[in-house]
């Protein structure tokens, strides 16, 4: 069933090229060649979404990843758009035939389609020379409920992402004082270690007090004295007596 799917694939795929080429060589007149290229466009269209709708998940990613490898990115596109709808669609019951107009850059078809789930509008667009597909598109008939839920989606998802944003930039800010702390604790573990603080000087010792003596210079005085207490010893001179200082006192009470 498969082998018989791909087969059918090719043989569209085959025809729509074959189609692009006998339109290119056309030269005929202006009315034979509008509605030969109406006809023509008519057919790709048709052959477009049979290919597409009969396109099982392995077709479609090898048809995907031969556009890419050949870099044909608008086929690319056209599978990738495929891709985010088949599931909305189910399987292919019937199509009208293709409204062919002539836009700025070339040919435009637009084929509605009737699927198991929904309608469907695909446009084809093709150069006035027919030589290049421009682009395909595929545009499901979604309910009012349905857009409002995926708006709604949307919305939350943006809403979301944003906040998150928000609460991680809160969370790297709210780091930077912890950042600090530890740029202050690598300092301080690196920092040389600190000499040692001088011992500190003995307090000084107060001198002691020394009582000054009263010298009194007075040879007078001395004399007396001396011949005074020779006088007391019984002697009759104050010689070999030496006076060598004299105090005044203060209890003046003589015995």
């Amino acid at each position: 069933m498969k082998n018989i799917k791909r087969i059918w694939l090719a043989l569209c795929m085959s025809l729509c090229l074959f189609a692009l080429t006998a339109c290119s060589g056309s030269g005929d007149a202006v009315v034979e060649l509008e509605a030969e290229a109406v006809s023509n466009m008519q057919m790709l269209a048709e052959n477009y979404i049979n290919a597409f709708s009969e396109m099982t998940d392995e077709d479609l990613a090898t048809q995907m990843a031969a556009a890419t490898k050949s870099k044909d990115y608008t086929m690319e596109t056209a599978f990738k758009s495929w891709e985010s709808v088949k599931g909305d669609l189910g399987a292919l019951v019937s199509y009208e035939t293709a409204t062919v107009t002539l836009g700025d850059e070339g040919y435009i078809a637009r084929i509605n389609a009737v699927y198991e789930l929904r309608n469907m509008e695909m446009t084809l667009m093709v150069d006035e020379e027919f030589t290049t597909i421009q682009g395909v598109s595929f545009s499901p008939d979604y309910t009012t409920g349905e857009k409002m839920a995926k708006a709604g989606m949307n919305t939350l998802m943006g809403m979301g992402v944003v906040f998150v944003v928000l609460i991680f930039i809160s969370w790297v800010i709210g780091m930077f004082k912890y950042i600090s702390v530890f740029e202050a604790k690598m300092k301080a573990k690196n920092a040389p270690a600190p000499a040692p603080a001088p011992a500190a000087a003995p307090a000084p010792v107060a001198a002691p007090v020394v009582e000054e003596e009263e010298y009194v210079d007075d040879t007078e005085l001395i004399s007396v004295i001396a011949a005074a207490i020779a006088a007391s010893e019984g002697k009759t001179s104050a010689n070999g007596l030496v006076v060598r200082s004299i105090k005044r006192v203060s209890n003046r009470s003589w015995k």
